[in-house]
């Protein structure tokens, strides 16, 4: 039998590209707790420089439009300061774990940071979580 050539690694968000002329996943959390105000750090994924162009919430664990309404946000400091990437608003088009919210984003400005915080300003009144997923374009010079 014939050497079928080199082994290959498959991961659920591949981060090694040949050009930094894609869009791609710079930051993720799974599971961000809902129910308590303050911050979640979501690393940013082997990049120097990069600029966010979307910032997408999903896998709500339950109906985000009832009781208290969670308010979040992210920025590039703890505490929602820094710069905002997507400023704290209302969670509430999140109706369960179907339903994808891409935020509007408020800043593409080049970023530098490893870290970006996902802030939740006004806490859910029951139990709740979501996944956020952070792309944007890596700038890191690639020779």
């Amino acid at each position: 039998m014939a050497n079928p050539g080199p082994a290959s690694t498959v991961a659920n968000h591949p981060q090694v590209l040949g050009s930094n002329q894609a869009l791609r996943l710079l930051a993720s959390f799974q599971s961000v707790n809902l129910a308590t105000t303050g911050d979640t750090v979501l690393p940013v994924l082997n990049s120097g420089n990069y600029s966010v162009s979307n910032v997408i919430i999903a896998d709500a664990s339950t109906n985000l439009s009832t009781a208290t309404v969670p308010f979040a946000g992210v920025f590039t400091a703890p505490g929602a300061s820094g710069t905002a990437i997507v400023a704290n608003a209302t969670l509430s088009a999140l109706t369960g774990p179907t339903v994808v919210s891409q935020r509007t984003v408020a800043s593409t400005a080049a970023q530098s940071g490893q870290n970006l915080y996902f802030n939740v300003a006004t806490a859910s009144s029951y139990a709740a979580t979501v996944d956020v997923f952070v792309y944007g374009y890596d700038l890191t010079f690639q020779p």
